[in-house]
């Protein structure tokens, strides 16, 4: 019988990824004329956090199965597709015209962010049941979440030729 290595993080990862793939279909189905490029742009950065997402649930989830290379692949893979989360997201903010009813909701998103980091950063109960993996994943689901709601009506920024 297969057993999970840290379940619960591979839970919250998990769950982080299927949030992700909510919101990237959500955006997805909500693209129009009017946000082709902050749609596109916030779309890949919800795909690259349930990539980062799914393959971190699997380091953690199956690390006594795989062989050190793999590992490194999935863990090279959460990290770049993290980055890649931030570069996205921070682009379609900036190819958006941001109102302030949306942008206070962006705002709580990435404050939500940097403290789920925060305490992320502290490696509290390392390799114990429901650790700071854990509590970050379920905070930057919470990040995500408010992030969405005040991004999911933006619309392209005007363009002016220079």
């Amino acid at each position: 019988m297969m057993q999970i290595t840290e379940p619960v993080t591979t839970l919250t990862d998990y769950a982080l990824g299927a949030a992700n793939l909510y919101f990237a279909l959500a955006t997805y189905n909500g693209m129009h004329p009017g946000n082709r490029v902050t749609g596109l742009l916030l779309l890949l950065g919800y795909l690259a956090e349930a990539i980062s997402a799914l393959a971190g649930g699997t380091f953690h989830g199956f690390a006594t199965y795989l062989e050190r290379d793999w590992l490194q692949r999935l863990w090279n893979l959460t990290m770049v597709f993290s980055g890649a989360t931030v570069a996205f997201l921070a682009g379609g903010i900036h190819a958006a015209s941001v109102r302030r009813e949306h942008g206070l909701w962006i705002v709580a998103g990435v404050a939500t962010a940097v403290a789920g980091l925060c305490i992320q950063a502290t490696g509290f109960r390392a390799r114990q049941p429901f650790n700071h993996n854990d509590v970050f994943h379920i905070i930057i689901i919470a990040a995500m979440y408010l992030f969405f709601v005040g991004a999911r009506n933006l619309r392209d920024r005007g363009y002016s030729p220079r």
